[in-house]
């Protein structure tokens, strides 16, 4: 007869990737995690079967050179212990450029994301910028095709749905709020080829999360 699995306890994790951290992959973001949660003696959960890995659940992946100020991976204990503990035993065990910030227990480890809000810098603002702005937020569809990493053209796609937000702050930068649903998932890179312009820095500030119960 198979023995129950363990209980775990699991806790959403919200924390910044920046200098340095922003050219990790996601890959070593997780090995970086990995090395934090044992550094910190946190009795991390492990899957079962013939090779264990750690129950960490990660958000959506940022693009290389991307930083993130509110970044989300779940993290699955095998014992209860207090969030204001965890955030406390991680905080000094991070590397460089990962810094924790809420840490709140949730019911599951499955979680969807819904949204990105982005802080996007231009690389060399066109004068018409507003107005290019202004055509896309009011176009009933916006149709971008990109080439893929082999340099085939992708499938062409429509990424209206996905821009909820779009506006050009004092500063020249772009603020926009884009889908990160499966199906209509939005990247600063679509939206940069939607409006013919290139930007010199993006900051993901936020991840918009939709918590399975």
């Amino acid at each position: 007869m198979d023995q129950e699995p363990p209980a775990e306890h699991h806790y959403l994790l919200r924390y910044a990737k920046t200098g340095d951290a922003r050219y990790l992959s996601l890959h070593d973001v997780r090995r970086a995690w990995e090395r934090a949660t044992r550094r910190a003696g946190l009795p991390l959960a492990y899957s079962r079967g013939f090779r264990p890995k750690p129950r960490l659940t990660f958000g959506p992946p940022l693009a290389v050179g991307t930083e993130g100020l509110r970044e989300c991976v779940v993290l699955s204990l095998r014992e209860d212990v207090p969030p204001d503990s965890v955030r406390e035993r991680l905080s000094s065990a991070t590397a460089d450029g990962l810094a924790v910030g809420e840490v709140r227990r949730v019911a599951r480890r499955k979680f969807a994301t819904a949204w990105a809000i982005y802080d996007l810098q231009l690389q060399d603002p066109p004068e018409d910028l507003a107005d290019r702005v202004a055509n896309l937020l009011a176009a009933n569809s916006v149709i971008v095709q990109r080439d893929d990493r082999k340099g085939k053209p992708s499938r062409p796609r429509d990424i209206r749905p996905g821009v909820m937000d779009l506006a050009v702050g004092p500063d020249q930068h772009l603020h926009a709020r884009l889908s990160l649903r499966d199906g209509s998932i939005v990247t600063p890179r679509d939206l940069g080829s939607a409006l013919g312009v290139e930007f010199s820095a993006v900051v993901r500030t936020e991840i918009e999360t939709e918590l399975r119960e």
